[in-house]
């Protein structure tokens, strides 16, 4: 009898084996709470990383590192406007922006990929990934709604974007698990059920019905049933905490939407992101985060660490935290550092994943951290004023005889918007609208700074004196710092109305494009053409006398003798600008307000010889220069000043 039960029992355990689909899936089993990998049982221990905040030669470096934590995944998301620059071009999906080879090549590591298509990402990002060009569709009325003309945009972009996707997906035997639509939008208060509908629809027509979508909202009851929808997994953002049961009741939370959920904190938020002008240090000890982490995998939940690799905001792509923008360096205190260092955090997330009794995917070697070089310091000279540079290149401008034109109207999105007139006396200026900061000049000379809001400064008005006995250059230069990533967008730029003196509307305007506007990540649009500038009106005499306190563009060489390695330029001593080395925008500085003091440059952006380094100062350098030159200096380590 015994042996006639043993071998029913072999045979029903061979046919459970036999019968179960084992071809590439990815499935929610809704009877036991989890998720089916190939017909397995599959648990996540992610880490989101940002494939646009990092030069693609770069990759399999940060993504070896990542896999070297022991994680089986990554999560990313996917910035529409930095894919499609223009509402005419067509999405770009090529060398820093070729994110079909950055699955790949995390898959090439065994890391399977969390994809977040949006529309909205936040992600820190300049208006969430949103393009500024949409409000020049004056159809839409109301963004991340069920709006027509804003669905419209939303469906050309996913038509190119989700074609992409589709042979990736897991049932096609790649490596994307699932995908995310929307992000926190039970935050945003809209509550507009038929949108949410209409994105999981579209990316089902594209992706399939069986493609497992996902939400992600906090844990707060109010935001879960606005940002939740049927048929479409709910999960939540989770902080480190030391409260008994306060993770289980979170998971509770979210499993409450959704019967037969599996447990997912889709953003895991370890670590804080620096912002201009604001003390922001890391609240969670390194204990505290990894003892949350246990806790959630105890409970059989999935995870995905925000964030593992930060990398970097080149040129203007950061978002802000009105009234702060983000700053250049995108650290956010990750176990890997925005130059790719690993620190006592990843050992903390490491070891831990390392003791997980039967982990899959243990950790792997930890590659060794790339080389670094202080390069010797390099004097710059004057190359022209700020305004004399711009209109030296010939801008795209165009004339109004009363208000100046906003950034969208001149289809410039990112950057610094020229604005010039004339005017006979001089007295109180007053700007009532604009975004986000302005620097007024008189005949080239700067006059002063107004601000939006930064902090709890906001100004709209300064003196202006020094008129001559003739008609006088009023120019004023406004600067994007970079739109909201964490609200509604409100996307215009620029001088937003009349500008007067003395109470009077100054007329006659020129509204131009700022010629170091960036692309991709961060490569300058027609650089050849300001080269080219460059070589041709350069007067070192007249640079040997120019006055270096003045905001100017300075110019130098940094000569390389060997293959190039990463550094940081230190700017300390300077006010506020960018920096472009070669073609490359490597990003805002704000030596004068911090915390953010060195920008990174990464290896990729040089080459042995001649480097060309220009730094366009907006508010004038102070410690940074003597009487006739100025010097850039490079470090091998980031610094932050608090």
């Amino acid at each position: 009898m015994s042996r006639e039960l043993a071998f029913i029992f072999l045979c029903l355990a061979v046919s459970a084996v036999v019968g179960r689909d084992s071809s590439p899936s990815f499935k929610i089993d809704t009877v036991n709470s989890q998720f089916l990998l190939d017909g397995d049982p599959f648990t996540y221990i992610a880490g989101e990383i940002h494939y646009f905040r990092i030069p693609h030669l770069k990759w399999d470096d940060r993504l070896k590192r990542v896999r070297a934590l022991g994680l089986n995944a990554i999560t990313v998301p996917v910035p529409w406007n930095l894919h499609q620059f223009d509402q005419d071009e067509t999405p770009v999906f090529s060398g820093n922006l070729d994110l079909v080879k950055f699955i790949n090549t995390a898959y090439a590591n065994r890391l399977y990929t969390i994809l977040r298509v949006g529309p909205y990402i936040s992600a820190e990002w300049d208006n969430g990934g949103l393009p500024w060009w949409l409000i020049r569709n004056t159809k839409i009325g109301k963004y991340r709604s069920s709006d027509p003309a804003f669905m419209a945009e939303v469906t050309q972009w996913w038509k190119h974007l989700l074609v992409k996707v589709a042979p990736l997906m897991r049932k096609n035997a790649g490596p994307v698990l699932m995908v995310q639509i929307e992000h926190f939008y039970g935050a945003l208060g809209i509550c507009d059920q038929i949108y949410m509908l209409q994105l999981a629809n579209l990316v089902r027509e594209y992706l399939g019905n069986d493609v497992v979508l996902f939400t992600v909202d906090p844990p707060v009851i109010q935001f879960m049933r606005c940002g939740t929808i049927p048929n479409v997994l709910p999960t939540i953002e989770i902080v480190p905490t030391a409260v008994d049961g306060e993770v289980q009741s979170w998971f509770n939370m979210q499993k409450a939407f959704m019967q037969g959920a599996p447990a997912v904190a889709s953003q895991f938020m370890i670590n804080p992101f620096k912002l201009w002008g604001k003390n922001v240090t890391d609240p969670y000890s390194n204990d505290l985060i990894v003892q949350t982490a246990k806790t959630t995998f105890s409970l059989k939940a999935s995870i995905s660490f925000h964030m593992t690799h930060g990398g970097t905001n080149f040129g203007y792509w950061n978002g802000a935290v009105d009234p702060y923008p983000v700053t250049t360096s995108y650290d956010s205190f990750a176990p890997i550092s925005e130059a790719g260092d690993v620190n006592q955090l990843y050992i903390a997330i490491r070891y831990w994943i390392n003791n997980i009794p039967g982990w899959a995917y243990p950790p792997t070697p930890i590659p060794s951290n790339l080389p670094r070089i202080a390069y010797p310091d390099v004097q710059l000279t004057v190359f022209d004023t700020i305004s004399g540079f711009i209109l030296g290149v010939n801008p795209e401008c165009w004339a109004s005889p009363e208000t100046p034109r906003t950034a969208e109207y001149i289809r410039h999105g990112y950057g610094y918007i020229y604005y010039n007139t004339t005017i006979i006396e001089c007295g109180q200026l007053y700007i009532p609208t604009f975004a986000d900061n302005a620097y007024v000049f008189l005949n080239q000379n700067f006059v002063g700074a107004l601000y939006k809001q930064f902090g709890t400064i906001h100004n709209n008005t300064i003196d202006v004196q020094g008129c001559l006995d003739q008609f006088n250059s009023l120019e004023i230069i406004v600067e994007i710092t970079g739109r909201a990533h964490n609200m509604y967008p409100v996307m215009s730029r620029g001088i937003q109305g009349n500008v007067f003196m003395h109470n009077i509307t100054l007329e006659n305007w020129e509204s131009c494009q700022v010629p170091i506007e960036t692309y991709e990540i961060s490569m300058v649009k027609n650089y050849e053409n300001l080269q080219k500038h460059i070589f041709e009106t350069m007067d070192f005499e007249r640079s040997q006398s120019a006055v270096t306190s003045q905001p100017s563009v300075f110019i130098g060489n940094l000569h390389i003798k060997t293959e190039p390695v990463d550094t940081f330029l230190d700017t300390r001593g300077w006010g506020k600008g960018v920096v472009t080395i070669n073609q490359y925008n490597i990003g805002r500085y704000w030596a004068s307000i911090g915390p953010q003091q060195t920008l990174y440059i990464p290896s990729d952006f040089l080459h042995k010889g001649t480097n060309l380094i220009m730094f366009y100062e907006f508010e004038g350098a102070t410690t940074a220069c003597t009487a006739t030159s100025c010097t850039a200096k490079f470090t091998n380590l980031p610094i932050f000043d608090y």
